[in-house]
């Protein structure tokens, strides 16, 4: 009886090992994420916006070289205008700044930042834990296409001023390419709820008007833009495997 213990322990022991060594190579992570962002504005577009708010998700894959690839998308928006923007529909307004709808009365005019940011980065983990390979100090670069405008919400439609076409005039549209670099902390912990990111993000859009004519300006708005935020970002990591995170990482 002792012999035939014996025995079952030393099959599952080496069980045990083999299943381990398996696991080691087993570093290959798809995932999703869930992010938030604040920025700060620079370049052109400082002179037309503040700061901001953004959200949005990242599909990623984690190589087993610690090397990462990854599909980025957010969303845009802020209340802060500044003068480019504030201005913009000077010529017609009355001289105590407000606009008067169809029905003689002064308008609600409300104006705000919107836009999104759509790319593909690649990147890379350096890790700063013996014992989990895949956490570390992540950098990555990216480049994608970035638009914004001025949203004007015209209350009830009663100023026909802004109705339809002739908002285009006002809005500012813009958008072009853009490269996108970040610098921070991927923490991948021992189950699938404790994974996160979080980090310094850095853009630069090359943009120009897509509108035919702006009002303003009185004329098509040509120039070369360069449009600049930069700010903190951070996301919670959601991997696709069933297994625990940290059946991959630890030896």
């Amino acid at each position: 009886m002792k012999k035939i213990t014996v025995l079952f322990l030393l099959v599952s022991s080496l069980t045990l090992f083999s299943q381990e060594n398996k696991v080691e190579e087993k570093v290959i992570i798809p995932g999703i994420s869930v992010n938030f962002g604040y920025q700060i504005p620079s370049g052109d577009l400082a002179e037309r916006f503040g700061n901001n708010f953004n959200v949005g998700g990242t599909f990623w894959l984690k190589l087993k070289n610690n090397f990462t690839l990854g599909i980025d998308g957010y969303y845009i928006f802020g209340k802060q205008l500044k003068d480019e923007a504030y201005t913009t529909m000077d010529n017609i307004k009355t001289s105590d700044g407000n606009i008067i709808d169809k029905y003689g009365h002064t308008s609600n005019i409300e104006m705000s930042e919107r836009g999104y940011y759509l790319g593909l980065k690649v990147g890379k983990v350096f890790p700063v834990f013996k014992a989990n390979r895949n956490t570390g100090i992540l950098t990555t670069l990216g480049g994608g296409f970035l638009e914004h405008k001025i949203l004007i919400e015209n209350e009830g439609n009663r100023a026909p001023q802004i109705l339809d076409e002739y908002k285009y005039g006002y809005d500012k549209l813009t958008n072009g390419f853009a490269l996108q670099e970040f610098i921070g902390f991927l923490y991948m912990g021992k189950n699938r709820l404790t994974n996160f990111v979080a980090g310094f993000e850095f853009t630069q859009g090359f943009t120009k008007s897509r509108r035919n004519f702006d009002f303003k300006l009185e004329k098509y708005d040509d120039r070369n833009r360069l449009d600049l935020y930069f700010g903190i970002r951070i996301g919670w990591l959601i991997p696709f495997r069933q297994r625990r995170v940290a059946d991959y990482f630890y030896n």
